[in-house]
């Protein structure tokens, strides 16, 4: 990560302010790596600008919420309107995301020098005139990228950043259960180090009775495609968000090495979320569906097909390679 982090060095040094941005409803993964992002420029001496509308909290959700609730330090934050009076040669860092309708504003891209740093799963929909694109979907999140990033150039960050990027790293790995390494465990024991606190990292990971009901009715609908093999089908609107919690929760049950779930992301678009916890190369089964990723976790994005058509495509294919 070295030559990565020496890169970003080498870019910041040629700007004198920051914007930096998540996806929308963002996550703790993406608060976390924002916010650390601007303490790591802050400490090259320069401006940074969390990309948020702080005076509309209450449109985020109840975790992000708290996260500012709890923050020891005054965060700058712009948004839409306010971005314009930032002064100066300014670059906007996008992170956990290069979706460019997923972000918190999708124009800012267009208008404003963009450096794109995420570890999903690169899609057709990427932020394509970015002076500099980095994905690495091996990554466990981008929490352990900027906790990395922090100790390369010698900062240490305050207890509550510290907590809300232990949490980013949780939320995305499942509890340390999908896509974890040995540096994702290092992450968090620097991250503790540091001072994260594990009874307010509780408080930030709770989650709504109605938002626990609505998953468990989600999975309460799911099969079985074969001994191996779940799958789930959610016959409406929903989020990538969604589909990625209800199928990383599929592959914590007794005898499912693979999930696959298929939601409507809008009336056109249908999406199809896979994990795996490596026994089955997941990456395999979205690619003949023009999606990607890695062994344990892929993704594919379907146009013009309706979810029963995109059920048996997949059905097709695990059939074919399984």
């Amino acid at each position: 990560m070295e030559e990565l982090f020496e890169k970003i060095n080498e870019i910041i040094k040629k700007y004198d302010s920051f914007i930096v941005m998540g996806h929308k409803d963002p996550d703790l993964d993406s608060l976390g790596s924002s916010l650390g992002f601007c303490e790591i420029i802050e400490s090259f001496g320069k401006k940074a600008y969390l990309f948020l509308d702080d005076n509309h909290l209450e449109d985020y959700n109840k975790n992000i919420n708290q996260a500012f609730d709890k923050m020891e330090k005054d965060i700058m934050c712009v948004n839409e309107k306010t971005y314009k009076k930032i002064k100066g040669n300014t670059l906007l860092i996008v992170t956990d995301v290069h979706t460019q309708s997923r972000l918190e504003y999708s124009k800012l891209p267009d208008i404003m020098d963009t450096m794109v740093l995420d570890h999903h799963i690169k899609n057709k929909d990427y932020i394509k005139n970015a002076k500099f694109f980095y994905i690495d979907s091996n990554l466990s999140s981008m929490s352990e990228l900027v906790t990395y990033y922090a100790r390369y150039v010698n900062i240490e960050f305050d207890t509550v950043i510290s907590t809300i990027l232990l949490g980013g790293i949780e939320i995305d790995t499942n509890g340390f259960n999908l896509k974890t390494t040995g540096k994702t465990y290092e992450a968090a024991s620097i991250l503790m180090d540091m001072g994260a606190d594990s009874i307010l990292k509780q408080e930030l990971l709770k989650e709504t009775k109605e938002q626990y009901i609505k998953r468990a009715n989600f999975i309460k609908s799911s099969f079985m495609i074969n001994d191996k093999v779940a799958m789930c089908i959610i016959d409406r609107l929903c989020t990538s968000m969604e589909l990625a919690e209800v199928v990383e929760e599929l592959l914590t049950f007794e005898d499912v090495r693979a999930s696959f779930v298929i939601g409507k992301l809008d009336t056109l678009t249908i999406g199809v979320s896979a994990r795996s916890i490596g026994e089955i190369d997941v990456s395999i089964i979205m690619k003949k569906m023009n999606g990607g990723g890695s062994n344990s976790t892929a993704a594919s994005q379907v146009k013009d097909k309706t979810i029963k058509e995109v059920k048996q495509q997949i059905i097709n294919i695990i059939n074919e390679e399984i």
